[in-house]
């Protein structure tokens, strides 16, 4: 072994290494993106609260010092309900997380010396909802622990009954469906330099092909192999792991809607990142800046319910996570009517940005 051609291929490895844009990203920037990301989701710096629907059907001094002290935690949002509204059809009418009934007997119970049950229901991710009941056990407790220094006995106890199943596949399908609808954004971004450089375009305009009828081609295509990974993920979601989805003419049929649109809106946002560059890892970077972010705050694999507020509100201007919880309010708790001005504004932002991408995009190479 001769040390003078290691250190003369190192030097040419060096060089050609450092000229790779992508190379760079995914070895430096993509796991300082990751640290970033990971620690900022779970970081605690800040508690963003999440909402919690109550019921009080026995309104007392204590029943209602009750929801004081859960409101004055500042761990919850609490929203109040009027006694003679349906708990179980508001929950399902409006996606209700975490909702906490108050029943009727409870005032009752706790004069006469007896448990002041209360109930926490809802439908939620298993995490979530497990997180929520501690939190709230933990409050319950607190005022325990302080009416035990009284005169009165005062007892508390909580039971959970959170949704029908509960199974953390539930939030996952929908998640994994917006991972597909991004991926196609992604695949533009490579699809428009590569061409441009091949001078595929070129060869394409001289057959009368216009733009947008190139765009539309690839857009239907997607479309269908969209659905073809989506159905194989709905059928492992339910055959394999057992996920409990609300499936039927309505549902999905909205559904497919929804990933329309949400094809649409990405791939223009793919065929305009595009455009940055006839370099197809110059594009590769800045896909990677716009996917990468969407992907971990969104609720693609896991909920931000609990991550700090500025990345709870960072979230809400991302359009990945619109279409997420569409695709959970349609496909876990059958709400169409819920979303259903979500799904106008998704379809509106793409007839938008697929104009754009007509109107900026070339046939011609930089």
């Amino acid at each position: 072994m001769k040390l003078s051609r290691v250190s003369a291929y190192f030097s040419l490895h060096a060089r050609s290494y450092l000229r790779s844009r992508s190379a760079l990203f995914f070895q430096i920037a993509f796991p300082i993106i990751l640290i970033l990301l990971f620690g900022a989701i779970f970081s605690g710096s800040s508690y963003s609260p999440s909402t919690l629907v109550i019921q009080n059907e026995s309104p007392s001094s204590v029943s209602w010092g009750v929801v004081d002290a859960i409101n004055s935690s500042g761990l919850f949002k609490v929203q109040l309900i009027p006694q003679n509204e349906n708990l179980s059809n508001y929950i399902a009418a409006n996606s209700v997380q975490a909702a906490l009934l108050i029943p009727s007997n409870f005032t009752s119970n706790l004069y006469s010396g007896g448990l002041g049950f209360v109930v926490l229901k809802g439908h939620t991710n298993p995490t979530v909802a497990s997180a929520d009941y501690q939190t709230l056990n933990g409050i319950l407790t607190q005022i325990n622990f302080r009416a035990s220094n009284t005169t009165q006995k005062l007892v508390l106890s909580s039971q959970v009954a959170i949704g029908n199943t509960g199974k953390t596949i539930d939030y996952y399908v929908p998640g994994l469906i917006g991972f597909t609808v991004l991926s196609t954004m992604f695949n533009m971004v490579y699809t428009v330099p590569n061409y441009r450089r091949e001078r595929l375009f070129r060869q394409l305009s001289f057959s009368g092909l216009t733009k947008s009828e190139w765009i539309t081609a690839n857009m239907l295509f997607s479309f269908l192999m969209l659905v073809l990974s989506d159905v194989i993920l709905v059928a492992i979601g339910i055959y394999v792991f057992g996920a409990s989805l609300t499936l039927n003419v309505e549902t999905i049929l909205t559904s497919a809607l929804i990933i329309f649109g949400g094809l649409f809106f990405f791939t223009s946002v793919g065929i305009l990142a595009g455009l940055v560059s006839d370099n197809e890892e110059t594009v590769s970077v800045v896909g990677n800046l716009v996917m990468f972010p969407m992907m971990f705050l969104s609720g693609v694999f896991f909920p931000l319910t609990f991550a700090p507020a500025y990345l709870v509100t960072i979230s809400k201007f991302l359009p990945l996570t619109y279409f997420i919880n569409s695709l959970i309010s349609v496909l876990d708790y059958g709400n169409i009517s819920t979303v259903a001005i979500q799904i106008v504004w998704l379809l509106l932002g793409s007839a938008i940005l697929f104009a754009i991408a007509v109107k900026l995009f070339s046939w011609k190479q930089k």
